[in-house]
């Protein structure tokens, strides 16, 4: 499955660019005061984050399994990691957000020709988009806000991080996985995204200066990457002084990301339930336990839209359990009634490995659980409704936080 928006590390593991990268890691990044701040993140922590991210990654943001793969490499060419919390920011200091977006939209033969006799090819896009970004600023970026929590989202972020020698934030710009750049926390607090940079994987560099309306950014960047199949990004250029700002960043998200994941390895390793301790170390709900027993998907306009039908088992036996998705899960229903709905998280679990689920990779059978957390309260607003309520993907069902829901 390839999410409209998504981070592009698959594509650098399997061009094998890693090793490339390597020399250009510490050359792009800035040396802040507040760089010295930031703390080193160690294989396990990594690992932590990642587990985490598959939890509130609400089935989008890539698989874990190639999330696991980047970082791998990554460690093994030699990057290093770092995190650095949003306080620790010098007020003048700037960062940025790179991300990745894809395109499930089919090419022609002729197109497809065309690209493969570029010569001019770029191994990661994203990177290339930030280093796009800094040249138009004039200025070294000195941390990399996360796009979104998700597996290979995250991974690709804390990657780009390491490989430019800055530290990436504990902070990202939803605190979850998401279909649209319109779900973006700078843009919902009135920050314009512009200067944006971009890149293509064969040569082309551009800079969008300035948008007519902030919704165009999704449409615009769409079109590139719907002409290169892949579209590196590099956005919302902001400073410390407003990432530090209520409601611009959703904050410590890569901490809670760690603390579920380290609930999840501690409870397997003491024989207790890992389940429960994810629930409690993030304040999550069980909405659901039982069996995979059907689903379907489909790719509509480069979305991955689908169901997915649950039996219940255990406390749940005799009852049924129905989420829909676009990318991520966006409603979920219990034999019926609404039981949890964007903005806040709904997830599923494999109740074997205790790793969330990306969507659609599910098997008829396999056991999983299906649970639930509060979004960040800037979703909640006028504004953030606005563009995350499920109203907004055309469902008629009126947005009731989950916690009342329950």
């Amino acid at each position: 499955m390839i999410p409209r928006r998504q981070f592009m590390g698959g594509l650098v593991v399997a061009t094998g660019a890693l090793a490339a990268c390597s020399e250009m890691g510490v050359e792009g990044g800035g040396q802040s005061a507040s760089s010295t701040s930031a703390v080193p993140l160690s294989a396990q922590d990594l690992e932590d984050a990642l587990v985490g991210s598959s939890y509130l990654g609400t089935g989008g943001g890539g698989s874990l399994a190639a999330a696991r793969e980047l970082v791998a490499a990554d460690l093994a060419a030699g990057h290093t990691f770092s995190v650095l919390t949003v306080a620790e920011l010098g007020d003048e200091d700037s960062v940025a957000c790179p991300y990745g977006l894809a395109s499930l939209a089919p090419m022609s033969a002729e197109m497809e020709a065309k690209l493969e006799a570029t010569e001019n090819r770029v191994d990661e896009p994203v990177q290339a988009a930030f280093s796009v970004l800094e040249e138009h600023l004039g200025t070294k970026l000195s941390a990399v806000i996360l796009g979104e929590i998700g597996p290979l989202s995250l991974a690709e972020a804390l990657s780009t991080a390491a490989r430019l020698g800055v530290p990436a934030l504990d902070a990202d710009t939803v605190g979850r996985a998401v279909p649209e750049i319109n779900q973006h926390s700078v843009k919902v607090a009135g920050i314009p995204l512009t200067p944006i940079g971009a890149a293509t994987p064969f040569g082309d560099k551009m800079v969008v200066s300035e948008l007519g309306d902030p919704s165009r950014a999704e449409d615009v960047l769409r079109a590139v990457a719907e002409a290169s199949q892949v579209c590196g990004v590099a956005d919302s250029p902001i400073t410390g002084a407003q990432a530090k700002q209520e409601g611009v960043l959703v904050k410590d998200s890569l901490t809670l990301a760690r603390t579920i994941g380290a609930a999840v390895r501690v409870a397997k390793a003491d024989g207790s339930d890992p389940l429960a301790a994810a629930l409690k170390a993030g304040g999550g709900y069980l909405l659901f336990t039982g069996t995979v027993s059907d689903f379907d998907w489909r790719d509509e306009d480069g979305f991955l839209k689908g169901d997915l039908t649950l039996t219940g088992t255990g406390d749940f036996a005799g009852q049924q359990f129905v989420t829909q998705y676009i990318n991520e899960h966006l409603i979920a229903r219990r034999d019926g009634e609404v039981v949890a709905t964007c903005p806040d998280l709904i997830s599923v679990i494999d109740l074997e490995t205790y790793d969330g689920l990306s969507n659609p990779d599910f098997e008829r059978g396999m056991p999983v659980a299906a649970i639930g957390f509060r979004c960040d309260p800037l979703w909640r607003s006028e504004a953030g409704l606005s563009v995350f309520s499920p109203g907004y993907f055309g469902f008629d069902v009126p947005y009731v936080p989950i916690e009342e829901l329950i």
